[in-house]
């Protein structure tokens, strides 16, 4: 089952809307649909959580700390370090363990492809991560505007106005600042 950011029934009581269904607004339920990932590129982190395989390979720099990007790590089902075609499994607790980033290595690891299996992400939109908040802001202010999409100004009888290019937020962006992955290094404001 997918994330759930916000519920209809918020997004229906801020923008008074009328009809039982999100899917009877097939545009909001465009913007709604294209939340998560706007958030994931933004936090530099996957949000649903679900099994995932990533595929580290360390080339010629030692490697020991390895950012996943479904936080928080639920489960670690495997880690297998290959070098030069010989694989090697590892063993939490006694090879590595399992940060609020990632995994780190007990010993750097350099020239190796490293396949991580896991469980990451989050189940449920927990109040103190304000996902809820910031998607309900972000939704709202895209439907409002959704006439206008990709427009740099708009003309009427009453005059123009100059548009920005359509983009978070900067309330949004605040409230997603204790989401970012403790390793994102993109762009944060």
């Amino acid at each position: 089952m997918a994330l759930e950011l916000v519920s209809y029934a918020d997004l229906k009581n801020l923008l008074d809307l009328e009809d039982a269904e999100i899917t009877d607004y097939p545009a909001l339920n465009v913007i709604n649909d294209t939340m998560i990932p706007a958030f994931e590129e933004h936090l530099g982190r996957k949000l649903n959580s679900e099994s995932r395989t990533e595929v580290v390979w360390t080339n010629n720099s030692k490697k020991t700390m390895l950012m996943l990007p479904a936080i928080p790590i639920t489960t670690m089902t495997s880690v297998t370090v290959s070098i030069l075609g010989e694989d090697e499994s590892l063993t939490e607790n006694t090879h590595y363990y399992v940060t609020e980033y990632g995994i780190k290595l007990f010993t750097s690891v350099k020239n190796a492809k490293i396949t991580i299996v896991y469980v990451g992400g989050i189940s449920a939109v927990a109040e103190e991560l304000n996902l809820n908040r910031a998607a309900l802001y972000q939704i709202s202010y895209e439907w409002q505007n959704k006439e206008w999409i990709g427009s740099e100004s708009v003309t009427t009888e009453g005059g123009s106005v100059q548009r920005p290019e359509l983009q978070l937020l900067k309330e949004t962006k605040r409230m997603l600042q204790p989401s970012i992955h403790p390793l994102h290094t993109g762009y944060k404001t």
